[in-house]
C-alpha cells in the first residue's frame, strides 16, 4: 500500500461558470462540474505555466473535485466580429476619422452557464514537492500569476485556501465517497435515495491538445455515495478518488 501524502484543499467559486462540452455544437453546452484538465489549467494560471504544461509539468498532479451541481441558464454571447480595417500607410495631420463607421457585424450564440458554481478541490503532487509547496504558498497568500477564472477568461473566480493535511490510501472495500468518482476505478453500490449520474469528462490532454475522456459517477446534490474500490483516499474531512 502507498504511503500517505499531503493534500491541498481549496474552495473554488464564482458568480458564473462555463466548462465547454467537447461534443457541443453552436449551442455551447457546459459540463456540470470541472473536468480534471480544467483544474490543471487553473493551477497553471496560478503558477504562471504555459498551456503545454498540462501535458508535461502538470501531468502527474492528482485532482479530486466535489460539490453540488449548480443551477444552469442560457446566455447570449458575442463570439466573433469583423476584423478592423487596416490603417493607411500615410496619415495627414488634419485627417479625421470616419464620422459614420460601418456597423459592427457580430455573431450572437447561446451559451449554457452555471449560476454561482462552488466546488471543493483536493490536490496532491508528491512527485514535485517544491512545486507543490509553491502552489500551496501562492494560494494561501493569494499570489496568482494569472487571475483565476471559472472556465472562461471573462468569468473571474475566487480560490480560497482551506488547508493542507495528510491523506492515506484505503484498502479494497466499500466506502461512501464525495464528488466525482472515476467509473473505471470503482463499482457503484446502488442507493435508491441518491441521484447518481454517469457522464464522460476529459481526463488527459497531450502536447497536440488532443483530449482523452473517461466515465465518472456524480451525485447531483453533492451527497456522498457508496462505491467498491481499491483507489480511495481519506483525510480528516474528505474521502474520495482522484480523477
Amino acid at each position: 500500500m502507498s504511503e500517505s501524502m499531503d493534500i491541498l484543499s481549496v474552495r473554488w467559486s464564482a458568480k458564473y461558470g462555463h466548462f465547454l462540452r467537447a461534443e457541443a455544437n453552436v449551442n455551447a453546452l457546459t459540463y456540470p462540474a470541472p473536468p480534471r484538465t480544467t483544474v490543471l489549467g487553473l493551477l497553471a494560471a496560478i503558477l504562471g505555466l504555459e498551456k503545454d504544461a498540462l501535458a508535461t509539468d502538470l501531468a502527474e498532479v492528482r485532482v479530486a473535485v466535489s460539490g453540488a451541481v449548480p443551477a444552469r441558464f442560457w446566455h447570449r454571447v458575442k463570439l466573433r466580429k469583423d476584423p478592423p480595417t487596416a490603417l493607411p500607410l500615410e496619415i495627414k495631420r488634419n485627417q479625421r476619422g470616419s464620422e459614420n463607421p460601418a456597423p459592427e457585424k457580430a455573431a450572437l450564440h447561446r451559451q449554457e452557464w452555471l449560476l454561482q458554481p462552488e466546488y471543493r478541490l483536493h490536490i496532491a503532487w508528491p512527485e514535485q514537492p517544491a512545486r507543490f509547496a509553491e502552489l500551496v504558498a501562492r494560494i494561501e497568500q493569494r499570489r496568482w500569476h494569472f487571475t483565476p477564472c471559472m472556465g472562461l477568461s471573462e468569468l473571474l473566480s475566487e480560490v480560497e485556501f482551506l488547508g493542507c493535511q495528510p491523506a492515506t490510501p484505503l484498502p479494497f472495500g466499500r466506502y461512501p465517497v464525495q464528488g466525482l468518482c472515476p467509473a473505471d476505478r470503482a463499482q457503484l453500490v446502488a442507493e435508491e435515495t441518491l441521484g447518481v449520474h454517469l457522464l464522460r469528462l476529459p481526463r488527459q490532454v497531450n502536447a497536440n491538445r488532443v483530449f482523452s475522456h473517461a466515465p465518472y459517477f456524480l451525485e447531483h446534490r453533492g451527497q456522498p455515495f457508496t462505491v467498491e474500490t481499491d483507489c480511495a483516499w481519506q483525510s480528516n474531512d474528505w474521502r474520495g478518488l482522484f480523477l
